[in-house]
């Protein structure tokens, strides 16, 4: 366990010597929440670049972070403070043993904003999913919202066969792959749509919402450590407001947003369409049971854990929603 530390706060350090370990908030005096710094669409960097932080009297320290639940591990560690992801990884590691609680959520699934856009190649083998067995299907991790609801949705159809999971984990490697017919499926994530259709060659042939047609089906959540939950509650509800607002504003204000978030992630504003590169955040202050419950059916279904194993009321709370004070 201390080498696994020792290695984990090495890659740490020299993430930070990139990304510069802070953020842009001002003042010594603003209390420091470590976020994860992220790759994609998301409402922490949005947070930070429009001041809501600091409105609040938080100061976003953004860490480099590893996949998975090596996340979770270094939230037990005490090396970051919230981690975001979905549910099916949060409950993996409180099964685990690891004492994170979601707290607030992030994105949800929607129609026009779906949380995973499907492209295949026009002149490729895919016609719909019903189609992706034996074939090249892009991932940038092993996850529920990758290779996961593809799997289930193959099981709910009784679709049987391998599917050669081909993980690219570095953003915009998909679907650059997708363009240059190394893959024949994308399993693409805002904001990264526009690359596929400025490539041109390829379409989309479902989504999420085709999937599920519910909002939970795009959840993610953010999550604290039990410890850091009881030792700072005010600083948490602080937190929770911020982020409330920021996802509102996101929504009200897709052509400011989509190309400030973009512009951070070093992506060309210019290239980035509105319409397909930005999730659709949940306006609901608190989290919804309703959709933990969709996830753990999904998660169930893949065999991530035996139903029974845990409930979902113990992987969230909605003590700290904004709504309450």
């Amino acid at each position: 366990m201390q080498n696994l530390k020792k290695s984990v706060m090495a890659i740490i350090s020299a993430l930070l010597l990139v990304t510069g370990g802070s953020s842009s908030a001002r003042g010594e005096d603003l209390f420091v929440i470590r976020v994860p710094l992220k790759t994609g669409f998301n409402e922490f960097t949005a947070a930070d670049l429009k001041g809501f932080y600091a409105e609040e009297g938080i100061k976003a320290e953004f860490i480099g972070l590893l996949e998975g639940l090596s996340v979770y591990q270094m939230l037990e560690q005490g090396l970051i403070d919230v981690t975001d992801g979905h549910t099916d990884k949060l409950t993996q590691a409180r099964l685990a043993g690891i004492r994170v609680k979601a707290v607030l959520p992030g994105m949800v699934d929607h129609p026009k904003l779906p949380h995973v856009r499907y492209y295949a190649r026009e002149d490729g083998p895919i016609k719909s999913l019903d189609d992706i067995v034996g074939k090249k299907v892009g991932i940038s991790n092993y996850a529920a919202c990758n290779d996961g609801y593809l799997k289930a949705y193959l099981k709910k159809k009784g679709i049987e066969g391998d599917v050669e999971w081909v993980v690219l984990p570095k953003a915009g490697q998909m679907e650059q792959a997708l363009s240059q017919g190394l893959i024949d499926l994308s399993t693409t994530h805002p904001p990264f749509a526009s690359l596929v259709v400025n490539a041109g060659g390829s379409r989309q042939i479902a989504s999420t919402w085709d999937l599920y047609n519910s909002p939970g089906a795009g959840l993610s959540i953010r999550a604290l450590h039990e410890d850091f939950l009881a030792a700072h509650p005010e600083k948490v509800r602080a937190f929770t407001r911020a982020m409330y607002k920021t996802r509102k504003w996101i929504n009200e204000n897709p052509n400011e947003a989509i190309p400030l978030v973009s512009k951070a992630l070093g992506l060309d504003p210019a290239q980035v369409n509105v319409e397909l590169d930005t999730f659709w955040f949940s306006e609901e202050p608190g989290i919804k049971k309703e959709d933990i419950e969709l996830w753990f059916e999904i998660s169930e279904s893949l065999e991530y854990w035996n139903h029974g194993d845990i409930r979902p009321e113990e992987v969230f709370t909605n003590e700290f929603d904004p709504a309450r004070e």
